[in-house]
């Protein structure tokens, strides 16, 4: 997480919870990225001049002294032929030991896809886990929302789901 020469480093926040910080800055957008005394961040709400950023590691040890840099951007994600089959981390970073992803960076995230825009929901997704299948039919272009505590193991459960699926399409959100 490199700096650019003239980026404006601010050192006053002034309010610290579990996972945000607050502090006042002009010129930054709504889901812009920062880094927080090396942390990196989101602008999750601005009011005003008074910006709310979500550390996605949290807050423990940051100081209201700290060091924030707005990085200019959403969160990008490289793309390429070699994700494939990889495995990755939160940030987009190779986790299986293999080269860095060579590609075009896109920018991430951003409103959901249209409803209107959707197929209409026709086919049945039998996932083999009985607690959907039977409580929570699913059916192609569905959303699916997860709820689940942090310590939960979600990931592996979404994973079942997908790979369980006889479907073409599965949309999978993850709520926390």
């Amino acid at each position: 997480m490199g700096t650019t020469a003239f980026q404006k480093i601010h050192t006053k926040i002034e309010h610290i919870t579990k996972a945000t910080c607050s502090l006042r800055a002009e010129g930054v957008g709504y889901e812009e990225m920062a880094s927080v005394d090396g942390r990196l961040a989101q602008v999750v709400k601005i009011e005003g001049d008074l910006i709310t950023l979500q550390i996605f590691s949290g807050t423990e040890g940051i100081s209201t002294d700290a060091e924030v840099i707005f990085l200019g951007h959403a969160p990008k994600l490289t793309v390429g032929e070699e994700l494939s089959g990889r495995f990755f981390n939160a940030y987009g970073e190779p986790i299986d030991g293999g080269p860095e992803v060579d590609g075009k960076e896109i920018e991430i995230g951003g409103p959901s896809v249209n409803p209107v825009r959707r197929e209409q929901p026709s086919e049945l997704i039998a996932t083999g886990i009985a607690g959907i299948d039977l409580n929570n039919t699913l059916v192609t272009g569905q959303k699916i929302p997860f709820f689940a505590d942090p310590d939960q193991p979600f990931n592996q459960v979404m994973a079942m789901v997908a790979l369980r699926a006889k479907a073409i399409r599965l949309y999978l959100e993850v709520w926390d």
